[in-house]
């Protein structure tokens, strides 16, 4: 038994380099609110997509993905108003990517509120999203009245940063704006960079704990193949072990998505202060979820790379 996950957001297609063939791009089905859905369906849990589809051949392919590896689509939607968005990732030879948008227009900026479902709210669950959620005006609005009426039901609220600056007008993620919606979570997880920009190259320890001042929260810091940084009632530092990386694509979502299945069946029978201040599970939790991350730089794509419940277990 565990507590629904639902992510809302960008459902898309990546066209990923092949590193074997110069100027061959394959095509991948991605989205980083997407990826944490089906992070959380392939290890057994009761992932969820809420957003908006194109009425094209892509749209037709994204929904499919999804329901094939499991995740409930019931509260997505499709338009012909615009595109399903494309995404070009290269890739260096560490595995790290940089990316080309085609986006916006896209599909997935003009999902609303009165696309959900009349029954969304009736079961209490986790909400995740991230900041690639902000870069338009309408979805920005779409996505924050999203948080107040899940903080209005009860719901644990969970956002990954994931900036994207080349998504945002001014080619640099709104400080302000991103800061707006961290405020609103339970969960937050960034990397060392985002956490350096969020800062404004200030004191990084101080604009945490700000962060963590009027609500307690479970805030981690990833860097890659460096140490995770964990904060809440209590601080943490839990070693990465190495990897052979081929691709980082989807590692970061992997890694969100393996932290809330854990916490979508831990919080089934213990309270969400109780946890923040438990040291034990909350190391056994993010062991797992470096685990779930590690195992997706192994694999090329995001969807197919994420782990399933018996490659976790096992490898």
């Amino acid at each position: 038994m565990s507590l629904p996950v639902y992510c809302f957001g960008e459902v898309l297609i990546d066209f990923l380099q092949d590193p074997q063939q110069a100027g061959v791009f394959r095509r991948f089905a991605g989205g980083a609110p997407a990826n944490v859905a089906v992070a959380v369906a392939k290890l057994g849990g009761d992932g969820r997509f809420v957003g908006m589809l194109g009425a094209d051949m892509f749209g037709d392919f994204l929904q499919a993905e999804l329901e094939h590896y499991g995740v409930n689509v019931s509260a997505c939607a499709r338009t012909a108003e615009a595109k399903t968005a494309l995404a070009f990732v290269a890739l260096n030879a560490d595995g790290d990517r940089s990316f080309s948008f085609y986006r916006p227009p896209a599909a997935d900026l003009l999902y609303r509120l009165s696309h959900l479902p009349v029954d969304f709210w009736q079961q209490r669950s986790i909400l995740h999203l991230c900041s690639n959620s902000l870069t338009d005006s309408a979805i920005a609005d779409t996505s924050l009245a999203l948080l107040a009426e899940a903080k209005r039901h009860g719901w644990l609220i969970s956002i990954d940063a994931n900036l994207r600056h080349n998504l945002w007008p001014t080619g640099l993620a709104d400080r302000e704006l991103v800061q707006q919606l961290l405020q609103q979570a339970d969960i937050i997880k960034l990397s060392d960079d985002e956490l350096r920009y969020l800062a404004a190259d200030g004191d990084e320890q101080s604009w945490l704990s700000a962060l963590n001042a009027h609500k307690q929260r479970w805030i981690v810091v990833t860097a890659g193949s460096e140490a995770v940084q964990s904060y809440s009632k209590l601080n943490l530092s839990i070693p990465v072990p190495p990897v052979k990386v081929v691709d980082t694509t989807a590692a970061g979502d992997a890694f969100v998505g393996a932290w809330l299945y854990q916490l979508s069946q831990t919080l089934i029978y213990q309270d969400w202060q109780s946890l923040l201040a438990d040291q034990v599970l909350q190391q056994l939790i993010l062991q797992k979820a470096i685990k779930a991350g590690s195992l997706t730089c192994q694999h090329f794509g995001a969807f197919t790379a994420l782990p399933t419940r018996f490659e976790w277990d096992a490898g």
